[in-house]
């Protein structure tokens, strides 16, 4: 089952390499940057849920926090009050975690499938060695030790910096802290990867931030038309 998931990736980035081809660009790190585009497009509906419902979340803090003083002796009617409320205020404090969970599989089939895809000796038939490299990257089955790392830093960084304005507005304590401990957690394990699994990564976080800009900007501008009429 898993490996038929791993095959079946490796066989879209193959796609997306022969659509580069047909443009006279053939690229597998174009194709990786394709189909990181293509799966953030698939998962823009469930981002968009998920952003609406973090900003639902901090607006309805003050409300959690006097029902958790009202109820703190009483641990289930506090919990009953505040399903109450998120399903009164249309929240799910549990949507942010929906485009993770699908997000994952995704990384960890990449890596399987990325750790043989440009090996030159155990790679799939169909894959054209000759174009295993991009930029300063000499193969992408291979890690790069140095820039891709650093752009893993940044772009996560903007990425988190993004989720956090606009979910709530404003970055406390505890987000500052994971600010600066992920991007460079993330960046650290980056240094043993596949090139082709960082430039995804690098390349979804960017189109992350750029989308958090998107839907923020979006609700804002609804909600000053509401507010107007």
């Amino acid at each position: 089952m898993w490996q038929n998931v791993v095959n079946g990736l490796s066989l879209i980035i193959q796609y997306f390499y022969l659509a580069t081809e047909s443009l006279g660009i053939p690229s597998y790190g174009l194709a990786i940057i394709f189909f990181t585009i293509a799966v953030k497009l698939l998962l823009f509906p469930l981002t968009r849920m998920q952003m609406r419902s973090m900003s639902a979340m901090q607006e309805l803090q003050p409300k959690i926090k006097a029902i958790q003083e009202k109820y703190k002796d009483k641990p289930e009617k506090s919990q009953q009050e505040m399903m109450k409320l998120y399903k009164e205020k249309g929240a799910n404090p549990f949507a942010g975690c929906l485009p993770l969970l699908i997000q994952m599989p995704i990384i960890f089939a990449l890596f399987t499938s990325l750790r043989t895809f440009f090996d030159p000796v155990n790679h799939p038939s169909f894959v054209n060695l000759a174009k295993a490299n991009f930029l300063w990257v000499p193969n992408l089955g291979q890690p790069d030790p140095i820039v891709l790392p650093l752009l893993t830093v940044l772009a996560t960084f903007g990425q988190q910096y993004m989720s956090s304005m606009a979910s709530a507005g404003k970055i406390d304590q505890t987000q500052r802290t994971m600010l600066i401990v992920m991007p460079l957690f993330v960046g650290w394990i980056a240094r043993t990867l596949p090139a082709g699994l960082t430039l995804y990564w690098v390349m979804f976080s960017l189109v992350s931030a750029v989308e958090m800009v998107v839907i923020r900007r979006t609700a804002k501008t609804a909600k000053g038309a509401g507010s107007k009429a």
